[in-house]
């Protein structure tokens, strides 16, 4: 099968972060800090079911996810994406590393959270850059969108999984993919990446370099408050308020 290789990205980036007026956990793991310089992205060929496995910087410790984002890039300069006024949607989702071996590391088996599909803006839409990052808060995780599978607030997270992100509706010259990012700050992942092909899981390298996603879970030792306690946002983990950061520029 072929592999996907990492590109140049060509455009500065910023970041662009929800507000939330829900629950906030401490940190279980954090690879948000430093982009790889050179600056590379991971394009995401439609329809394709690709993933990182993630080990907690919490030990043994059992935390409960409260909230989480990633950040992905396009290309784009313009408020809707290329091929016209269609949506580009993704869906995420957390799976337990039980599955059958590959080369002896053991495959996502027990799908634990999916968000369901939402609706992915131009990340240009939102802050006038090339890329953006999607919150998942508590009402997302505990009610996802219509297809999705909901994560427990009583149900603490596996010391390791692997989280997916599909992207669908791609057409043209429409282009996402996520940005590699230097080892984590908190927690750890090996580099690698899971690529699902025809139903069967398969562990890949690249042969630029390690490819770690820009991700950040946080969450709490003691189970989340009821759903009826909490002040419900919208579905979909996309809103958006605008946090800048500088990066560089590269060609």
């Amino acid at each position: 099968m072929k592999k996907l290789f990492l590109k140049a990205m060509a455009a500065s980036a910023g970041v662009i972060l929800a507000s939330s007026a829900g629950v906030r956990g401490a940190n279980l793991y954090n690879d948000t800090t430093t982009l790889v310089s050179p600056q590379y992205i991971l394009n995401f060929p439609n329809n394709a079911l690709i993933g990182e496995q993630i080990w907690l910087g919490t030990g043994a410790t059992p935390m409960y996810l409260t909230n989480f984002s990633f950040e992905y890039y396009d290309p784009g300069t313009s408020q809707t994406w290329p091929a016209g006024q269609q949506t580009i949607q993704a869906d995420v989702r957390f799976y337990m590393n039980n599955g059958p071996t590959f080369n002896g590391y053991a495959t996502p088996g027990t799908l634990f959270y999916d968000s369901g599909l939402f609706g992915v803006q131009t990340a240009y839409a939102a802050n006038s850059t090339s890329s953006a990052n999607l919150i998942f808060n508590l009402s997302d995780l505990q009610f996802p969108a219509t297809g999705g599978t909901a994560l427990y607030a009583n149900s603490p997270l596996p010391s390791t999984f692997t989280f997916t992100v599909t992207f669908s509706g791609m057409t043209g010259a429409d282009a996402v993919g996520l940005p590699d990012f230097e080892p984590p700050t908190f927690g750890t992942n090996y580099g690698s990446y899971w690529y699902n092909v025809s139903g069967n899981w398969q562990l890949l390298t690249n042969s630029i370099g390690p490819v770690a996603f820009g991700a950040q879970f946080n969450g709490s030792l003691t189970p989340t408050p009821e759903p009826t306690a909490l002040c419900l946002g919208a579905l979909g983990g996309a809103m958006l308020t605008i946090m800048g950061r500088r990066r560089q520029r590269r060609g």
